[in-house]
């Protein structure tokens, strides 16, 4: 009667020292955080000029040279072609014969006024003749003034008879040959600026946000050239497709290539989170019983999970699992093999 007596006492104590044990246990297990699950969508489209430029006559005639052909890049001149600017000199000549003339002419009534001033001023000469030769001296002088701004405009037409292009530029476009007639406003060419290439894009929201998360790790791929280059988002259209509802992203190459071209397919690859809501787990916290599929949470609750695939993970391999218990950045109990 006494040992059951001992026993019965002693009952309580072991009881609360294995529920302290079991306590510390479940305190001790090691955890998984539950990541999110993306897949992979993949796009493609061509390289091309970060910019082009037509190449436009700004004055009618006749073509007297064209320096560059389709291919090749404008060089340190600066020039595509030049338009005959023969009749345009020789105004330019009338110009300066006339402003000679203007100038002489000027000298002599400022010494005729001054003669005339004196002779006023003694009384020797009317008042009004003096008036006729100032106002003369003044309209020369106004006259002078016209001549050189015309002079002017004849400088810069004749300056707009070469075609220009920048310099660096490479030939796209070229519609004129030498001995060709041509009006103002037609357009002689084209020239493209290929240094560096740009990859245009039409992007959904999710995937516009996608690639802003990548934006620091961008790549794309040249699958015929066998090359994968960095990148990076050139520029984003603020406006709105109403047809697509898309967004047109120019995605520029951060490396020039040994061939620098349009028409090169690119392959831009996108990380897009799961639609279904699946998150990603270590194949150690998911529990198989009976062709299903478990795992438990840090407080000890179980959830049955789908199993949707493997993935390749820094840490190992994952499982791809889904449940609407299941959220993101939930922590599970990591399974122990005995």
């Amino acid at each position: 009667m006494k040992t059951i007596l001992r026993y019965c006492r002693a009952l309580p104590l072991v009881v609360l020292l294995w529920h302290n044990a079991a306590a510390q246990s479940d305190q001790h297990h090691e955890l998984a955080v539950a990541r999110v699950a993306y897949h992979e969508v993949t796009l493609t489209g061509f390289t091309r000029a970060r910019a082009t430029l037509p190449l436009v006559a700004e004055t009618g005639g006749k073509v007297l040279e064209v320096y560059a052909d389709i291919g090749d890049t404008i060089d340190t001149s600066g020039v595509f072609a030049r338009i005959d600017d023969t009749f345009i000199r020789l105004d330019l000549d009338s110009n300066r014969v006339q402003r000679e003339q203007l100038r002489s002419r000027i000298d002599y009534d400022k010494r005729e006024a001054d003669r005339y001033r004196t002779l006023v001023d003694k009384g020797s000469a009317s008042r009004s003749r003096l008036d006729e030769l100032e106002q003369t001296l003044r309209d020369n002088r106004h006259r002078l003034d016209e001549l050189a701004v015309q002079a002017q405009v004849l400088e810069e037409r004749l300056a707009r008879t070469q075609v220009s292009a920048p310099a660096g530029w490479r030939v796209t476009g070229r519609q004129v040959e030498p001995g060709q007639r041509v009006n103002e406003g037609e357009v002689l060419g084209e020239a493209a600026d290929f240094s560096a290439l740009l990859i245009p894009v039409a992007l959904s929201p999710q995937q516009f946000a996608a690639l802003q998360a990548q934006h620091d790790s961008l790549s794309i791929q040249l699958p015929d050239q066998a090359l994968t280059v960095p990148a990076r988002i050139a520029r984003v259209n603020p406006g709105f497709d109403t047809q697509t509802r898309k967004i047109s992203v120019d995605i520029a190459l951060a490396e020039p290539l040994e061939d620098q071209r349009g028409g090169l397919r690119a392959i831009l690859q996108l990380q897009l989170p799961s639609a279904s809501g699946a998150v990603l787990l270590p194949t150690q916290a998911v529990e198989e019983s009976y062709e299903e599929y478990w795992v438990t949470r840090e407080d000890g609750e179980r959830i049955r999970v789908v199993r949707l695939g493997n993935r390749a993970g820094p840490d190992g391999n994952l499982l791809q699992v889904s449940s609407p218990q299941i959220r993101p950045g939930d922590r599970f109990r990591l399974l122990h093999d005995d």
